[in-house]
């Protein structure tokens, strides 16, 4: 099962490892663009929305 990071706008997911802890998953998606609140609750925005 993967562990998933879901754009709170459009629903796009970014998938992360489930053997790694959500904050090495959130540390990654920060890396590549993505925005929003540190917590897995959100909200997010992928790199493709505004916000």
């Amino acid at each position: 099962m993967a562990l998933l990071l879901i754009c709170d706008s459009c629903g796009r997911a970014y998938e992360g490892d489930t053997r790694r802890p959500w904050t090495v998953l959130w540390s990654e998606a920060i890396g590549t663009g993505w925005r929003g609140r540190d917590r897995a609750i959100g909200p997010h925005r992928c790199t493709r929305c505004p916000g």
